[in-house]
């Protein structure tokens, strides 16, 4: 891990409701708040040791890159959705925000969970399709 000070990080964002850390651009971790604990259910220190990719499905690595592609591109920053694996075996959805650090060499990131959107846009999708379907038979 590169040699950082990270005394501006405030101890008050273990209290917020988004996963917030900093990241260095091969997608290590380098500061975390608790809400990842919470959140993922894994200690800090397993968190800290893993690559952010390993906790991302495969099939969504292409936009977990992108959190990183579109930032060191100087491309406007809108959110990025992509899920983490959780400790349980499960996955919760978050959409992504990135900002550069001060060194240039790391950045800040910040997901806010959408978990139960995700949820209700698939159950308002399926029924949708079914509604459509009945329809259509009719």
């Amino acid at each position: 891990m590169p040699e950082t000070n990270f005394s501006h990080y405030s101890v008050a964002a273990d209290d917020s409701e988004f996963l917030l850390a900093i990241i260095g651009f091969d997608f290590s971790m380098h500061v975390l708040n608790r809400t990842w604990e919470r959140s993922l259910g894994y200690p800090s220190g397993v968190l800290l040791e893993k690559p952010l990719l390993q906790l991302v499905d495969k099939d969504e690595h292409v936009l977990a890159r992108m959190l990183i592609d579109k930032r060191i591109a100087g491309v406007s920053d809108r959110p990025i959705e992509f899920s983490l694996h959780c400790q349980d075996g499960s996955y919760r959805c978050f959409a992504w925000m990135s900002s550069p650090s001060l060194t240039g060499q790391e950045m800040f990131i910040s997901g806010r969970d959408i978990t139960e959107r995700k949820k209700a846009e698939t159950t308002d999708n399926l029924q949708r399709y079914l509604q459509a379907k009945k329809t259509d038979a009719i």
